[in-house]
Protein backbone atom coordinates (compact mmCIF):
# COMPACT_ATOMS: atom_id res chain seq x y z
CA UNK A 1 0.00 0.00 0.00
CA UNK A 2 1.59 3.54 -1.13
CA UNK A 3 0.34 6.64 0.84
CA UNK A 4 0.41 9.90 -0.72
CA UNK A 5 1.50 12.30 2.25
CA UNK A 6 0.93 15.20 0.12
CA UNK A 7 -2.48 14.68 -0.68
CA UNK A 8 -3.95 18.03 1.06
CA UNK A 9 -1.52 19.50 0.84
CA UNK A 10 -0.38 22.67 -1.40
CA UNK A 11 3.15 23.32 -2.23
CA UNK A 12 4.82 27.14 -0.85
CA UNK A 13 7.83 28.85 -1.33
CA UNK A 14 8.56 30.06 2.51
CA UNK A 15 12.08 31.32 1.62
CA UNK A 16 15.11 30.86 -0.76
CA UNK A 17 19.04 30.58 -0.27
CA UNK A 18 21.89 30.85 -2.86
CA UNK A 19 25.29 30.02 -2.72
CA UNK A 20 28.21 30.22 -4.93
CA UNK A 21 31.51 27.59 -4.91
CA UNK A 22 34.69 28.76 -5.66
CA UNK A 23 36.97 25.77 -6.08
CA UNK A 24 40.66 28.15 -6.81
CA UNK A 25 40.07 29.95 -3.07
CA UNK A 26 38.38 27.41 -1.62
CA UNK A 27 35.38 30.02 -0.41
CA UNK A 28 31.87 29.25 -0.35
CA UNK A 29 29.37 32.70 -0.64
CA UNK A 30 26.34 32.58 1.06
CA UNK A 31 24.67 35.03 -1.05
CA UNK A 32 21.66 35.00 0.05
CA UNK A 33 19.37 32.50 2.84
CA UNK A 34 16.22 33.60 4.38
CA UNK A 35 12.41 32.99 5.05
CA UNK A 36 9.83 35.23 3.49
CA UNK A 37 8.78 37.96 6.00
CA UNK A 38 6.06 36.01 6.84
CA UNK A 39 8.03 33.49 8.68
CA UNK A 40 10.73 35.34 10.00
CA UNK A 41 11.11 37.80 12.84
CA UNK A 42 13.55 41.03 13.87
CA UNK A 43 16.10 41.26 15.02
CA UNK A 44 17.47 38.07 13.15
CA UNK A 45 20.61 37.78 16.39
CA UNK A 46 17.74 36.20 18.19
CA UNK A 47 15.24 34.90 15.69
CA UNK A 48 16.23 31.29 16.06
CA UNK A 49 14.88 30.06 12.93
CA UNK A 50 16.65 32.07 10.89
CA UNK A 51 19.94 31.10 12.74
CA UNK A 52 19.06 27.32 12.21
CA UNK A 53 18.19 27.49 8.64
CA UNK A 54 21.77 29.55 7.89
CA UNK A 55 23.52 26.67 9.57
CA UNK A 56 21.57 24.10 7.89
CA UNK A 57 22.43 25.74 4.97
CA UNK A 58 25.90 26.01 5.63
CA UNK A 59 26.26 22.35 6.94
CA UNK A 60 25.02 21.55 3.61
CA UNK A 61 27.39 23.24 1.84
CA UNK A 62 30.18 22.30 3.54
CA UNK A 63 29.36 18.41 3.17
CA UNK A 64 28.68 19.55 -0.63
CA UNK A 65 31.82 21.04 -1.00
CA UNK A 66 34.48 19.47 1.77
CA UNK A 67 37.61 21.07 0.01
CA UNK A 68 36.19 24.54 1.06
CA UNK A 69 38.10 26.21 3.92
CA UNK A 70 36.19 29.40 4.12
CA UNK A 71 32.22 30.53 4.51
CA UNK A 72 31.86 34.29 2.98
CA UNK A 73 28.52 36.96 2.80
CA UNK A 74 27.89 40.04 1.77
CA UNK A 75 28.31 42.63 4.97
CA UNK A 76 24.55 43.70 3.85
CA UNK A 77 21.19 42.50 3.23
CA UNK A 78 18.24 44.51 2.42
CA UNK A 79 16.04 42.20 4.32
CA UNK A 80 17.12 43.21 7.39
CA UNK A 81 15.79 46.35 9.36
CA UNK A 82 19.59 47.59 9.92
CA UNK A 83 22.96 46.73 8.83
CA UNK A 84 23.83 47.11 12.47
CA UNK A 85 20.75 43.80 13.06
CA UNK A 86 22.66 41.84 10.06
CA UNK A 87 26.01 42.37 11.35
CA UNK A 88 24.46 41.16 14.90
CA UNK A 89 23.63 37.96 13.05
CA UNK A 90 26.16 37.34 11.37
CA UNK A 91 28.65 38.18 14.46
CA UNK A 92 25.66 35.50 16.40
CA UNK A 93 26.71 32.75 13.56
CA UNK A 94 30.58 33.47 14.26
CA UNK A 95 31.47 35.45 11.07
CA UNK A 96 33.63 38.32 11.06
CA UNK A 97 34.63 40.87 8.80
CA UNK A 98 36.74 39.53 5.96
CA UNK A 99 37.39 42.13 3.42
CA UNK A 100 36.06 45.62 2.59
CA UNK A 101 32.03 44.40 1.65
CA UNK A 102 32.13 41.00 3.20
CA UNK A 103 32.19 39.07 6.15
CA UNK A 104 33.91 35.47 6.31
CA UNK A 105 34.68 32.57 8.75
CA UNK A 106 37.07 29.53 8.51
CA UNK A 107 35.31 26.20 8.17
CA UNK A 108 36.42 23.80 11.13
CA UNK A 109 36.12 20.10 10.20
CA UNK A 110 36.26 17.16 11.72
Amino acid sequence: MVIDIWKGFRKTQVGSAQAWYYPADKTIVLWECFFDGRFHKHPFATDTNMQQLWQSFERYLVQKFPQASTLATPFNDPIAESIDEYHAFLKSLGYSPLVQGAFGKRIHTS
